[in-house]
């Protein structure tokens, strides 16, 4: 799959290139974040690894609202800022296994795409933090790979795929079962955890045609729906 020239200081996290089907993966993902806002009635919201910074300006410029973007990654944060100027949005640099959460306020809304899965070794600690910074009612709102998903489980349960994708060494997917137990024991109430979506990024525009044609099928039976990518994953404070 293509991708933009662009990881982070370490080698590990990459940045597709908007190709293909990747565009239209990427929207609709962040659009489903926008909704998750609109749900909740958020006024102030966090994304943690916002990376190229697309899936913040995307709500910013949606909503209106407020959005404070954090990242590790001093590249990522350059390129972000340079790609986006809104004057309801900024981008910090934050360490969430070192660094106070609290330091930006509190929130109505946290989200992420990917980011939870790098955290499994302090996963209820994170989970407690993103409760601890959330107004009352407020809501969380992640999208994260599903390890039964064949794709998944080869690059994060073999040797060979984990090179390939040039993962973290503590980097790892989810079942739904997992979150499902570890959200509540943070203090997240109406958990819900869809799996969904079987249009992977980087496909030629004619290849995803088909796809988005059967998905909704796929998506609607329990016998295929298992195979999805990802875990879309919302709770309330």
């Amino acid at each position: 799959m293509a991708r933009l020239n662009l990881q982070d200081e370490r080698g590990f996290n990459q940045i597709f290139a908007s190709v293909g089907s990747t565009p239209l993966r990427a929207i609709r993902r962040n659009d489903w974040f926008v909704d998750m806002a609109e749900k909740v009635g958020a006024r102030r919201i966090l994304e943690l690894g916002c990376g190229s910074g697309d899936a913040a300006a995307h709500m910013a410029a949606k909503t209106g609202l407020e959005v404070v973007a954090v990242d590790i990654s001093d590249k990522f944060l350059a390129h972000a800022r340079k790609t986006y100027s809104l004057p309801n949005l900024s981008f910090e640099k934050l360490d969430l296994l070192a660094d106070d959460l609290g330091r930006f306020g509190r929130f109505d809304l946290v989200f992420g795409n990917g980011i939870l899965h790098h955290l499994v070794l302090r996963l209820d600690d994170v989970l407690r933090a993103l409760h601890s910074l959330s107004n009352a009612g407020g809501g969380l709102a992640f999208i994260e790979p599903n390890f039964l998903n064949p794709y998944c489980a080869f690059i994060f349960g073999t040797r060979v795929g984990r090179r390939f994708a040039k993962l973290e060494p503590d980097e790892m997917a989810f079942t739904p079962g997992q979150l499902r137990r570890a959200l509540p024991l943070a203090g997240w109430r109406d958990v819900t955890v869809t799996t969904k979506d079987f249009l992977l990024p980087g496909l030629p525009k004619a290849a995803a045609r088909p796809i988005l044609a059967i998905e909704p099928a796929l998506e609607a039976t329990a016998a295929t729906r298992w195979l999805a990518q990802s875990h879309f994953v919302s709770a309330r404070a």
